[in-house]
């Protein structure tokens, strides 16, 4: 499983601290510790929004406009298009709430790195969208592009994950037969194989001779797959920063993010 520093490792060809570099003006190897001081606190954001489905929706619909950002992951770093920034800049209003946090995360981030807070602040929605646009193909690649691609792509545009899903779902109630629609849509997506629904004597027959062999008990039902769940943990697992984190460093980002979730909770007790 691929996890944020898997990502970074591999952006613009593991070519990405070199041009982060050269954008900025700084050292390869102090983008690589501007990088890997941002990166536990985009796990912890990613991770803190997995925790409900409104975060969920955060992510999914943030992930549905990083193609433009799963372009500059692949290109080969020349020049930062002025429409990545917004979508680094959306991403981080998405996982942190607002500016107030994210110019935090940025000034504790800078100490971490040796850095001045102007570099960083400035850095940070670019390594943000560079890290969205690694997830977004890291989704694509490992089989998750049937059900969250389409989630991914229809959050926006149908009103969030609700909506999206009962669009999703509710295509097929009109068919002759939905339940089969359902079932082929879930196994084209993970690799299942629809169940042929049987009937006429065939399934008569089967009938019968299930009530002979269960004494006439109803059968016990098969356990019923969750592919989404399966799809939203597998996505979840990237979330991981991959990388040994010093512990003092994460003490700092879980006391931050719990002294910015202390007023919300205020507010609403």
């Amino acid at each position: 499983m691929i996890n944020l520093f898997d990502i970074m490792q591999g952006a613009q060809g593991g070519n990405a601290y070199q041009n982060l570099a050269s954008q900025f003006g700084i050292g390869p190897q102090q983008a690589q510790q501007a990088v890997e001081a941002v990166l536990p606190a985009i796990s912890l954001g990613l991770q803190q929004q997995a925790q409900t489905i409104e975060g969920w929706q955060n992510i999914l619909s943030t992930l549905g406009q990083s193609q433009n950002s799963a372009q500059f992951y692949d290109s080969d770093g020349d020049g930062i298009p002025d429409h990545l920034e917004n979508e680094g800049r959306n991403a981080l209003g998405s996982m942190f709430g607002g500016p107030e946090m994210t110019q935090a995360i940025a000034q504790q981030a800078a100490q971490f790195a040796g850095l001045p807070a102007t570099i960083m602040q400035q850095m940070l929605p670019v390594i943000t969208a560079m890290v969205m646009g690694g997830l977004f193909k890291g989704a694509a690649n490992s089989g998750l592009g049937g059900i969250l691609g389409q989630m991914m792509q229809g959050s926006a545009a149908q009103g969030g994950l609700g909506g999206m899903l009962g669009g999703m779902f509710g295509q097929g109630m009109n068919q002759n037969n939905p339940g089969n629609v359902f079932g082929n849509m879930m196994g084209g997506m993970f690799g299942g194989q629809p169940q042929p629904q049987q009937g006429g004597l065939g399934g008569m027959f089967g009938n019968i001779l299930n009530t002979m062999m269960t004494g006439g008990r109803p059968p016990e039902p098969p356990p019923q797959a969750d592919p989404l769940g399966a799809g939203l943990d597998m996505l979840k697992g990237m979330f991981e920063t991959g990388k040994h984190v010093q512990s003092t460093q994460m003490d700092a980002w879980q006391e931050m993010f719990s002294q910015f979730s202390r007023p919300r909770d205020g507010q609403s007790g």
